[in-house]
């Protein structure tokens, strides 16, 4: 053995309280306020010129068998999907530096304030500009995929079993969506190579989150204020709707001053 390290993927359904470690991780910064009592909202944007993002401890538990923890744990890429028939579901890719058993221990999960989102909680925008998105019309979309990269690597040193750290370095943001052919809007924004904004909102209408009585609602909303289309498939059959599937490729906006920022409206204090 000359060198050891743990990876793997992990998939689960996406909820406003638990996603927040895992954004933290792979974009890297976060800015914090409470918007009532007990309710609290959460930026996450990618961290510039420290490849150094927070980490996080993760565990394995195996009944009736060894459980393991996972120290110095990096999300490097995370899919987020949203099937017609189905929940919003991700999966998340993880690199720790090492593997190490750990006593037995019972996960915790607090599922009743965890809230997981239902395709139709769901709403994508796509306007000139992000001042624009707020006053676009939803796309009507058939299937949609996000996947955020920051191209995690380890940090291996001579003198090492295990990485010293674990290190971002590059985001790459993509995604696909299928939706029923409406005309050439889409077609044109392709042919013509331009840069437009998008929105990706998820929003649990039905939970009210403030015990206070003040309405809130689990959320998470992720902005991509520089998209441009990478290909359109057009689907003609015989026998059924047309349809046509993009996918398209997310760029740092120099107006924004960033490639994507995420906002969730949820109940935890802080990710510290």
């Amino acid at each position: 053995m000359v060198q050891r390290r743990a990876e793997g993927d992990v998939e689960f359904n996406v909820r406003n309280n638990s996603i927040g470690f895992l954004f933290l991780s792979l974009l890297g910064s976060i800015s914090t306020s409470t918007l009532v009592t007990g309710v609290y909202q959460h930026i996450f944007t990618i961290l510039t010129g420290n490849p150094q993002f927070p980490t996080l401890t993760t565990g394995l538990s195996q009944n009736g068998s060894q459980d393991y923890k996972y120290a110095r744990t990096l999300v490097t890429a995370l899919e987020i999907r949203t099937p017609v028939n189905d929940l919003v579901n991700a999966t998340a890719s993880l690199l720790a530096a090492d593997e190490t058993t750990n006593s037995d221990f019972t996960p915790s999960f607090d599922l009743d304030v965890d809230n997981y989102f239902r395709h139709y909680d769901l709403t994508i925008k796509v306007a000139a500009n992000v001042a624009g998105l707020a006053a676009a019309s939803a796309f009507m979309v058939k299937e949609f995929s996000l996947s955020i990269v920051n191209n995690g690597r380890v940090n291996q040193n001579i003198s090492q079993l295990t990485p010293g750290d674990v290190l971002a370095v590059m985001h790459e943001i993509t995604g696909s969506m299928k939706l029923d052919y409406d005309g050439e809007a889409q077609h044109d924004w392709y042919e013509d190579g331009a840069y437009k904004a998008m929105s990706i909102s998820m929003v649990r209408a039905d939970v009210d989150i403030d015990a206070a009585g003040t309405t809130a609602n689990p959320t998470i909303t992720i902005v991509l204020p520089k998209v441009s289309l990478e290909s359109l498939t057009p689907d003609r059959p015989i026998d059924d709707i047309v349809m046509e599937e993009i996918e398209f490729t997310a760029h740092f906006d120099e107006d924004e001053a960033q490639a994507i920022e995420v906002t969730v409206i949820n109940n935890t204090a802080n990710y510290n």
